[in-house]
């Protein structure tokens, strides 16, 4: 509901009645991804003090591996998500899953998916052994870890639900490491690397605030294949309306304060303009209130804001994007998924850069598809760049008429390109840890 001072609140109360139930702790971590109040070094230390609580207690019972010191073996890596599904983070993965090498990486995943669905039965083609842990506890789902001789193990989930977050501290494999599902830190001591790009945690911006050292990929952290068959670009919709049209897709969470403040500012300097929200969360009355109340608040009428919940298929969700001209990104946490469909559909979107992991994603989709000028450093330079894109609407159409092939051609896309950089990333953890 985007009630972020409430559930906080929630989720802190239930903490202090039952201080070793673990969701209210990780609803709190990942609440705090959101929040405009927090800064990096408050949300590091939360998930310190969660590492304390509740992998502590594990540490003393990990037992040591091991698999043979051969720096150029076959590597066996494993894969560990609740989302091998119709779910965000595969846009991201599956093209991962299908260009690895084979002769030199087998690839094991460990799926905690209770419905499978068309998307599951695609992704377990992919690898050479599937194992269902829906149903497992974490001590049987490491125990399965450790017999499969796993070398190397990734989180794809951190701290959002249904996560394996106490299979990886009990450290069933010699080397684990975190990636894509979880904008932060897992705060274990356990896991050894996160994978990030230099965009998104340029050195010493962010180090101090990871407990795992940050393997920063070759060109960005994340490779994105559209699927086929998605709705062609669209004219821009400002030609036939008579107004531009700013919009975002993003979660109704990620809408902050000081994300409304900016966009209100936009609005403003721009009167006749309007605004398209879309998020599941806009199926509720009471929500969409909640959201017209904060634009209220600064002076933007209800009338400008349009608000829509979710479409019955993904291709009429990407449709959506015809209807609007300029993507506006959330701050600090900044979107992902939208922003590559956004991009898709031919939709510049305008992100603001801070000085998180979280808050750089936008910067880091925006340089490698070579329109890095789209991406803010302060908060007025982000309003400027959007009214600026809005009053030059034949430069706006040009932009969307390329938007689609720069994507496609750009790094974020080369799947190829992209694994060969992630694949050298693994050898180069296994050889380290070779000569311990």
């Amino acid at each position: 509901q985007g009630k972020l001072d409430d559930a906080e609140q929630y989720f802190r109360t239930s903490m202090r009645l039952d201080p070793w139930r673990i969701k209210p702790y990780e609803s709190l971590l990942m609440l705090m991804n959101y929040s405009d109040r927090y800064d990096a070094s408050a949300i590091f230390s939360e998930h310190l003090n969660f590492a304390r609580r509740f992998e502590a207690p594990l540490l003393p019972f990990h037992a040591g591996h091991t698999r043979e010191k051969v720096r150029d073996k076959v590597l066996r890596i494993g894969y560990v998500s609740p989302d091998f599904r119709r779910h965000s983070v595969n846009y991201f993965l599956e093209p991962v899953l299908a260009s690895h090498d084979h002769d030199r990486f087998e690839v094991f995943c460990y799926s905690d998916v209770a419905v499978s669905d068309v998307v599951t039965e695609r992704l377990r083609g992919y690898a050479n052994q599937w194992r269902d842990i829906a149903g497992m506890t974490d001590e049987e789902a490491a125990q399965l870890v450790r017999r499969d001789g796993i070398d190397i193990l990734l989180d794809l989930a951190g701290h959002t639900g249904f996560n394996r977050i106490l299979m990886f501290a009990r450290k069933p494999a010699p080397i684990q490491v975190s990636w894509l599902g979880y904008p932060n830190t897992t705060g274990l001591s356990s896991v050894d690397y996160r994978l990030v790009d230099s965009y998104t945690d340029p050195p010493g911006m962010t180090d101090p605030y990871y407990t795992e050292r940050l393997v920063r990929l070759p060109r960005t952290f994340l490779c994105y294949v559209p699927e086929n068959g998605g709705p062609p670009v669209g004219e821009l919709p400002a030609l036939r309306s008579g107004h531009v049209t700013f919009g975002s897709f993003n979660f109704f969470p990620k809408v902050s304060r000081t994300t409304v403040t900016l966009w209100s500012s936009i609005l403003k300097a721009l009167p006749g303009s309007r605004l398209i929200l879309k998020a599941k969360a806009f199926s509720s009355e009471s929500v969409c209130a909640k959201a017209r109340e904060m634009f209220d608040a600064h002076g933007i009428p209800g009338e400008r804001i349009e608000l829509m919940s979710h479409k019955p298929s993904y291709s009429e969700h990407l449709a959506t994007y015809n209807e609007i001209d300029i993507g506006l990104d959330t701050f600090p946490y900044n979107g992902t998924t939208t922003t590559c469909e956004a991009l898709w559909m031919g939709v510049p979107v305008v992100s603001l850069g801070g000085t998180t992991h979280v808050s750089r994603v936008g910067l880091s989709i925006l340089s490698n598809v070579g329109i890095p000028w789209l991406a803010a450093r302060t908060h007025d330079e982000y309003v400027r760049i959007a009214v600026d894109l809005a009053l030059d609407l034949e430069g706006l159409q040009l932009l969307r008429r390329s938007l689609r092939e720069k994507l496609i051609e750009s790094p974020l896309s080369d799947a190829k390109l992209f694994v060969s950089g992630l694949e050298a990333c693994y050898r180069d953890m296994w050889v380290s840890w070779c000569g311990r």
